[in-house]
């Protein structure tokens, strides 16, 4: 079992991919480098997008590319998004309804100038009034920020789990971001963020494969145990109570 949490794979919805043809191609990727279960992340920026609209979109989109999916046996696919912090999430209610496949994990999508007090005040406020967990969306692309280093200790500190991105294993500019946080102790998966066929493929074949020449086995296997971990979570557990 090989878990991707974040993908842009649903047809005409975002920046991701442009049609039908285009999901198809990269989930045929994405099983060829062994992913057998993929969560379609769309972006929702809580500024621009009606919520309900957004939801209806996704979900019509969704389920078009899933009846497909299950006829060629391709990786298992899931629902969610990739959602936009703004401050006071940590007391919207709605957030319910944006979480990954309906379980209580939810991809946040941060910006360098969100880092502050106030992101850290939403986050536990999510975890603790509305029992929802965030996953931190390509953690590494912060690290210009003027309190990465505090976002790195809050979120080991909270036990919140982040993820990177593969492609940044590949870039040499993040390598010394990426070890950092691998060595942190902090909970971290690995995702493709797959946009497109041609710019922005997934790569997670590739990035396991550095992450065992650059970093080791050891680090490997905490990997795929978050993956494991975040599967159980997000997909097993929601299967056994519906």
């Amino acid at each position: 079992m090989l878990l991707d949490i974040h993908s842009h794979i649903l047809p005409a919805v975002d920046d991701g991919a442009e049609d039908l043809i285009e999901s198809l191609h990269l989930l045929e990727l994405m099983q060829s480098q062994g992913i057998t279960d993929c969560i379609a992340t769309p972006h929702f920026y809580p500024h621009e997008d009606n919520l309900e609209d957004f939801l209806q979109e996704a979900r019509t989109a969704f389920e078009h590319l899933k009846k497909i999916v299950n006829e060629r046996k391709l990786p298992n696919i899931y629902l969610g998004c990739e959602m936009l912090y703004y401050e006071g999430i940590g007391n919207s209610e709605s957030l319910s309804e944006l979480c990954l496949n309906g379980s209580d994990f939810l991809l946040l999508e941060l910006y360098d100038g969100c880092i502050n007090n106030t992101l850290f005040e939403d986050l536990k406020a999510m975890k603790e009034k509305l029992f929802i967990t965030p996953v931190i969306a390509h953690i590494e692309r912060y690290c210009d920020a003027k309190n990465y280093r505090k976002l790195l200790k809050f979120v080991k500190d909270e036990n919140i789990p982040v993820q990177i991105n593969a492609a940044s294993l590949l870039i040499p500019e993040y390598n010394r971001t990426v070890k950092k946080i691998f060595k942190s102790d902090i909970k971290t998966v690995i995702a493709t963020d797959a946009h497109s066929v041609k710019e922005r493929p997934p790569k997670m074949a590739e990035a396991l494969r550095e992450v065992n020449l650059k970093l080791g086995r050891e680090f490997r296997t905490k990997i795929m145990e978050t993956s494991h971990w975040l599967f159980e979570k997000i997909v097993t557990e929601i299967d056994y109570n519906a």
